[in-house]
């Protein structure tokens, strides 16, 4: 009889608590082992996500820093392709030609303009004859 009272006592904590379940040493394990591991998840995700932002601020800088040793304004950074460092440095070196091909014939129309202004360059000789002394026609003297 003790024992069937004991077995009775066993299975009707849940009735006596009025409806709430109790749980197992195991089902306690198993819940704070479920929740540990999704908040574990969940740090490594927020961890992850800090890391990457990181490394894309770092390859903005680095990039900027890039941009400005070559000369170039910063502003232009939003026009060439960031989305990784060999695309951006592709990106640099196209934009790299591209002035020198540029300021190959800015520097040809400079000097066709100032040839067609001026006439033709040559050094002042000494004493006042022979070539043009354009500082002397500049100043009008």
């Amino acid at each position: 009889m003790n024992t069937e009272n004991m077995n009775q006592e066993t299975t009707t904590p849940a009735d006596q608590t009025g409806g709430q379940k109790t749980f197992t040493q195991d089902d306690v394990n198993r819940i704070v082992g479920e929740r540990l591991a999704r908040d574990r998840e969940k740090a490594s995700e927020e961890v992850s996500k800090k890391e990457q932002e990181l490394a894309d601020r770092e390859f903005r800088l680095n990039s900027r820093q890039k941009l400005m040793d070559r000369g170039y304004p910063e502003s232009i950074m939003e026009a060439l392709n960031c989305s990784s460092e060999e695309a951006f440095n592709k990106a640099l070196d196209a934009l790299d030609s591209l002035m020198k091909e540029r300021g190959a014939d800015a520097e040809s129309i400079k000097a066709r303009q100032n040839a067609a202004h001026f006439g033709p360059v040559t050094a002042p000789r000494s004493g006042g004859s022979g070539g043009r002394d354009l500082i002397r026609e500049a100043m009008r003297l």
